[in-house]
């Protein structure tokens, strides 16, 4: 049987479609039962039956960061998708962050040792690998841990590889995807999804950087097919293309047929902006938006290689434009 992790999330919710659309038997971890209504009507985007595949998921309430609740959760499976993650960025949220990317991934790991787990698979994050302004990033460039920029997100999810790496040295076999920014419908008010939400509401700003981005379905399909294949204690970039902010914007701009003007922010705006925040939420309760390390983030241009995972497992990648056409489709039909 299949564990999947973090299965009410983005990458776990269509991850989930895909492994019992595929006649596998399936558990997932859920936290809240209201999570659980979001990940049937993802299943809706795929098909007329999301009543009858979600109803093959074998659902346990549990937390990573719980340790008896994972026994449960881990009785009779021989392979595990970690999906789970905090996806946080402020240094406020340190230590909420590491509970659950660190000792959460290390809890599933110490599980998959001594239960009878065949083979997992983690997802990590681009956020984990190293900068380089002119040269390709590859799988190979190394991350730097003592950058004073590093954002909590890319810190944590660094350390959190380094259990699963462990866990290799104890004799476990494992699988590393390291997604880029990841778009895909369903989740309309929280991470990309909230771009889309955004946008369609007039926001048409961008900023001079670029990123590699990835549908959702292309993340699911190569951690599938990554467990599948005779690979293992390896790790891959899911990138579908490098792309400014300035295009990504436009893009789906044009897609939800907004009428905004897609506008530059300068870098010193957003600073500003920063300190205002800061100023602000030292008075009030709250925290700030931004943080120094996204912002000087949203002005790199990077450019990361898919080449590995195009030529372990033969990949081939949705084009861009046809996924910010499909996931803009999903939103209009969404509001109706």
């Amino acid at each position: 049987m299949i564990l999947v992790t973090g299965g009410t999330g983005l990458v776990g919710s269509h991850l989930l479609y895909k492994l019992v659309n595929g006649g596998h038997q399936v558990r997932a971890i859920y936290r809240t039962k209201e999570k659980l209504e979001k990940v049937k009507h993802i299943f809706s985007y795929h098909t007329k039956n999301q009543g009858l595949l979600f109803s093959n998921i074998e659902w346990i309430l549990a937390d990573i960061t719980d340790t008896p609740s994972l026994e449960i959760a881990f009785k009779d499976i021989t392979e595990v998708y970690h999906c789970a993650a905090d996806l946080s960025f402020g240094p406020q949220n340190y230590e909420a962050s590491k509970e659950t990317n660190v000792i959460g991934t290390a809890n599933i790991v110490n599980f998959c040792l001594s239960g009878e787990v065949e083979k997992l698979c983690y997802v990590s994050s681009i956020a984990t690998l190293g900068e380089y302004q002119t040269n390709a990033i590859t799988e190979e460039t190394p991350w730097n841990p003592e950058k004073n920029k590093n954002n909590i997100y890319a810190i944590t999810k660094y350390n959190a590889e380094m259990e699963v790496w462990r866990g290799v040295q104890e004799g476990l076999d494992v699988v590393i995807v390291k997604p880029g920014v990841i778009i895909g419908p369903g989740f309309w008010n929280s991470n990309t999804g909230d771009l889309f939400t955004k946008i369609a509401n007039g926001f048409c700003y961008y900023t001079s950087g670029s990123v590699g981005i990835v549908d959702v379905n292309d993340v699911a399909e190569a951690m599938i097919l990554l467990m599948n294949a005779d690979v293992k204690n390896d790790s891959f970039i899911i990138v579908s293309e490098n792309i400014s902010y300035k295009t990504l914007i436009t893009s789906i701009s044009n897609c939800l047929n907004t009428k905004a003007t897609p506008r530059a922010v300068q870098k010193w705006m957003l600073i500003i902006f920063f300190y205002f925040e800061k100023i602000k939420y030292f008075f009030m309760k709250g925290n700030p938006v931004l943080s120094i390390a996204n912002i000087d983030s949203a002005f790199k241009n990077l450019n990361y290689s898919n080449a590995k995972i195009k030529k372990t497992i033969d990949f081939n990648f949705l084009p861009l434009s046809e996924s910010i056409k499909q996931i803009s489709e999903c939103y209009l039909s969404d509001l109706k």
